[in-house]
């Protein structure tokens, strides 16, 4: 019986415990949380690890490469990067995206900030290189076998880092089927096969690397077709040529004309600033803006027409100084719309030159040997040219300034070290 009386007496002092914690509970429901923390972590203590890796998989999009892996000296990973960045959702409102960063340091600033000057506004015209893709019917990878043949293979060709810098961003095999493609254009062979297997997502920068190096493939057009198999792996490759090459000896001789006549005023001027300067202002003098020029993005257009938009200007600009010796680029971006200038090398560095934005009566000037930052406000490079060095030279910066007041957007003082030729170029390599 007493025994009894110290098991029902117990009961009771449980039951008015419970009752006390269920009562403190619902005053303080923190109590609870904590209690539940603690349990937690007890069963996940108690569970092997594997089985918590099974249960919460990684999702394979989650892996993000290091970002020293930008800094590479091959475009064709730098054009792979650029396009997954451009295919990545929108960062968070509150969260400000990533900038594009060139190989050579060159940062991009955001677009949504670029002002173009009524001066200037519509002088654009660039045509950026166009792709068509067709699947070949039944060309399973390696079995495939075309008629067309490799055509020229540009086997033993060398081109100079200071004057083809788009051939020195490509990695082996794009620079094989670069030579390749080069080869081609020179002897007017249109199909072919390309000499190495890539797929057909990389063939365009390796165009775009040929047409932006070599101005004087005036009879190239910005189109190209990519017939792939059914791995995507390049089986047929065809250019597209404008109508110079219907008889391309008599348009050479126009253009090489055209050329000499320019290069006989400006040869035996004394420093390579002064050249420049000069095939500037022929340029100027000699070229009319107009948008719906024929052949609007060769150099032909330019010297032998006197009709063109930005991309004749440019490459008209590129070549020439070419000829003299000055390491001259074909730079592609957005100044509010597709637009093409030039990166020039002088001796102490790089400078930007718009030629088309300076044929404007009163601004002959205002975008000539610029830097980087001058040009922050109304131009950004895009695709490849963001690998093209930066230009931070000041020797030649704002030697021919062409007016005192400067409208939002135009070319604004700035003051930055300047860097040698050799520092800079070897760097952006």
């Amino acid at each position: 019986m007493k025994i009894l009386k110290n098991v029902l007496t117990a009961i009771g002092i449980m039951a008015i415990l419970l009752c006390a914690f269920i009562f403190l509970c619902a005053i303080n429901p923190n109590i609870t949380e904590t209690l539940a923390e603690l349990v937690s972590q007890d069963e996940q203590a108690a569970r092997p690890q594997s089985m918590a890796r099974e249960e919460t998989p990684l999702p394979e999009e989650a892996a993000v490469p290091d970002e020293t892996e930008a800094d590479v000296d091959s475009v064709s990973q730098s054009g792979r990067m650029l396009e997954a960045l451009a295919g990545e959702k929108a960062a968070p409102e509150n969260m400000e995206a990533e900038p594009v960063r060139g190989s050579g340091g060159y940062e991009a600033p955001s677009e949504a900030d670029i002002v173009v000057p009524k001066a200037v506004n519509g002088k654009a015209g660039y045509q950026p290189i166009t792709e068509r893709t067709e699947e070949l019917p039944g060309a399973e990878g390696g079995e495939y076998t075309s008629e067309l043949g490799y055509g020229e293979t540009g086997d033993g060709l060398v081109f100079d880092a200071a004057f083809y810098p788009y051939y020195q961003m490509l990695d082996t095999k794009g620079q094989h089927l670069y030579r390749q493609i080069y080869a081609n254009a020179n002897a007017l062979n249109k199909a072919f096969v390309p000499v190495e297997a890539v797929p057909a997502s990389e063939m365009r920068n390796i165009i775009c690397a040929v047409y932006n190096d070599h101005p004087e493939l005036f009879w190239m057009n910005t189109a190209y077709v990519c017939k792939y198999d059914r791995n995507k792996i390049c089986a047929e490759l065809e250019l597209d040529f404008n109508e110079t090459a219907d008889d391309l000896d008599s348009a050479s001789e126009e253009f090489d004309a055209s050329v000499n006549e320019i290069l006989e005023q400006v040869q035996n001027l004394g420093s390579n600033y002064e050249k420049e300067k000069a095939v500037h202002d022929i340029l100027i003098d000699k070229i009319t803006y107009r948008l719906n020029a024929s052949m609007s993005q060769s150099a032909y257009s330019a010297l032998v027409n006197g009709e063109t938009v930005c991309a004749g200007y440019a490459r008209a600009f590129q070549y020439l100084l070419q000829k003299l010796g000055i390491p001259c680029y074909y730079c592609t971006g957005y100044a509010g719309e597709d637009h093409a200038w030039n990166i020039v090398a002088l001796e102490d560095g790089y400078y930007n030159v718009d030629v088309t934005w300076d044929d404007t009566p009163g601004g002959e000037y205002d975008y000539f040997n610029r830097t980087d930052q001058d040009y922050a406000q109304t131009h950004v490079r895009r695709e490849l040219s963001v690998n093209l060095p930066p230009c931070n030279g000041q020797q030649y910066r704002n030697l021919e300034q062409s007016g005192e007041t400067e409208e939002p957007g135009s070319a604004l003082s700035t003051n930055q070290p300047a860097s040698s030729f050799k520092q800079v170029f070897e760097k952006a390599l």
